[in-house]
């Protein structure tokens, strides 16, 4: 963000709208200085007011602020003006992934590896920056023109602590059973959110479904997904079925990514991929959007 000169609505030719969001409008915005289109969030201060939102939308601002990665959708300025607060994102153009789902259904195994690879470097970015996410699901990841993924909305993000056995927010069906139950929690809840989308991207459902918080928790407190031999779909592998199996695991303890995200990047599924030509942009993606 630069600090020397004050940017303001008017250093911008706002294009078109792009989207709605729970305070206000995002535009396609071209920036006349840089000679670069972005996203730009317009928040109503009224609305933010209004919905008692004010701590936690300076708590993504602030956060935004001082996170920078190829695998998040990041944050370039920040101002305001009476009516509005404006943040000027990264522009993505290949939609989000509950979009593709809803049109595919489900995906092969080889552009589902692509995707939770991407996942996995957001994660580690984060939670090394001690920030859990707590709301990873198909719609806060977002593609650009080339395939890659990259992981938004920070709304609901909360920087850790030991006691915080009362921040449950979350969006059920992909929230961790310790969450739910209203335990202390660490980085590990993003991986098991992470083994839903796994789950979801093979069989096109998630693992546990219910109409509201309770029927889910009976569901996750019932029985452990467990995906069986004879239920990996025609074209996958079986590391693929364990690599689930491992986030999956109700108790923490048990889970995969508990350790941080070596382990994750270490399992069998992943074995002889190329992070680094990942990180670096060199990999050609499996799934293109269609422009």
């Amino acid at each position: 963000t630069t600090k020397e000169e004050k940017i303001t609505k008017s250093s911008f030719d706002f294009i078109n709208i792009i989207g709605k969001g729970g305070f206000g409008k995002v535009w396609k915005v071209f920036s006349r200085k840089y000679k670069k289109v972005f996203a730009m969030k317009e928040m109503s201060k009224v609305k933010i007011i209004d919905k008692r939102s004010e701590v936690s939308v300076k708590f993504e601002r602030d956060l935004l602020e001082q996170m920078h990665h190829p695998f998040i959708i990041n944050m370039h300025f920040s101002f305001q003006d009476t009516d509005n607060l404006y943040i000027a994102m990264d522009l993505l153009t290949g939609g989000d992934l509950r979009y593709h789902l809803c049109k595919y259904k489900k995906f092969f195994e080889e552009q589902t590896k692509f995707f939770i690879a991407c996942i996995i470097l957001s994660l580690e970015y984060i939670h090394t920056n001690n920030i859990l996410h707590r709301d990873l699901k198909p719609e806060n990841l977002v593609l650009d023109s080339n395939g890659y993924l990259k992981l938004t909305d920070f709304g609901i993000a909360k920087v850790y602590k030991k006691d915080n056995h009362k921040d449950t927010s979350g969006t059920l069906g992909y929230m961790a059973p310790e969450v739910i139950c209203g335990e202390n929690h660490t980085m590990a809840v993003d991986y098991f959110s992470l083994g839903v989308i796994r789950y979801e991207f093979m069989n096109g459902m998630r693992p546990y479904n219910g109409k509201n918080r309770k029927e889910i928790k009976e569901k996750i407190m019932a029985k452990q997904v467990q995906v069986k031999k004879d239920q990996i779909p025609i074209g996958w592998s079986t590391e693929s079925a364990d690599f689930i199996n491992r986030l999956l695991q109700r108790k923490p303890i048990n889970r995969l990514g508990l350790r941080g995200s070596i382990e994750v990047k270490d399992h069998l599924w992943f074995k002889d991929f190329d992070w680094k030509g990942l990180y670096l942009n060199r990999l050609k993606a499996p799934f293109i959007p269609r422009q």
